[in-house]
């Protein structure tokens, strides 16, 4: 059997994990206490900010091509009616012609 290396000993009277041990607990939660408060910083008043940037650009994105299909959308049916009236228009001139040559 293969002696421990210095990287497996335990040392002696220290048998319990170190994130367990009862010794360590305050100094955790202060460590922890500032980690949240200065992540919370951080995306408070940095990340979220551009975020809410990037989300208000696609938005205004988003309304500006809504925008533009509606007035293509406008054209289109400007385009249609035009079209139906010219179709109409010539009937009426074809039938004309049709009554005028009986």
């Amino acid at each position: 059997m293969a002696e421990p290396t210095t990287h497996t000993e335990v040392p002696e009277g220290h048998g319990v994990f170190p994130p367990f041990d009862k010794s360590t607990f305050p100094s955790q939660l202060v460590s922890l206490s500032v980690t949240f408060v200065l992540l919370y910083v951080l995306m408070a008043r940095v990340a979220l900010p551009r975020i809410a940037s990037i989300l208000e650009e696609r938005r205004k994105h988003v309304a500006d091509d809504l925008a533009e299909a509606q007035r293509f959308k406008e054209q289109s049916d400007a385009a249609i009616v035009a079209h139906e009236q010219a179709l109409a228009d010539a009937r009426a001139h074809a039938q004309t012609i049709i009554d005028a040559r009986r």
